[in-house]
């Protein structure tokens, strides 16, 4: 899919060879601050480009472009794994797959099973990816479009911006 057509569907541009995306079949929360992600997998095209993804890891993805309107300060997550299991539809399976956060953004939105989020990998590359220690993500709906808090949650005040 060309950048363009993708800008359309979502709602914002990303290189798409940067584009990583995090899908799964169920969100489930049995704990506050702890989301594990049900028969979660990578896809997209960074794939063809990444190093291998090992298991037992870990990144923090920040979602400040879209939760800043909940919690101040709190944008940051701890998306984890176990064990990776590469597929041949040029998808990445993660076992025991989980996001962790501060207990403050509980009081955004849960993810449904058909959101997805789309991350960006672009200052990710080797020689720079320990200047950035964040991945900006953007949670995306059933639609294809980049989640719109502010339309769906315009009560919620909005911090410094």
């Amino acid at each position: 899919m060309d950048e363009k057509k993708y800008e359309e569907r979502i709602g914002f541009l990303l290189g798409e060879r940067y584009r990583l995306e995090l899908h799964w079949k169920r969100a489930v929360y049995k704990q506050e601050g702890v989301c594990e992600l049900k028969g979660a997998y990578f896809s997209g095209p960074v794939l063809q480009q990444a190093e291998e993804i090992g298991p037992d890891n870990e990144m923090l993805i920040d979602f400040y472009r879209q939760y800043y309107i909940f919690a101040e300060n709190v944008y940051v997550a701890t998306f984890s794994w176990g064990e990776v299991v590469y597929n041949k539809d040029d998808t990445v399976t993660l076992k025991n797959a989980k996001i962790t956060h501060d207990t403050e953004l509980n009081k955004v939105p849960k993810f449904k099973s058909s959101d997805y989020l789309v991350i960006d990998t672009k200052n990710h590359d080797v020689e720079v990816h320990a200047y950035f220690p964040t991945y900006t993500t953007i949670v995306v709906n059933a639609e294809g479009k980049a989640y719109n808090f502010w339309k769906h949650h315009g009560s919620y005040r909005k911090v410094n911006g």
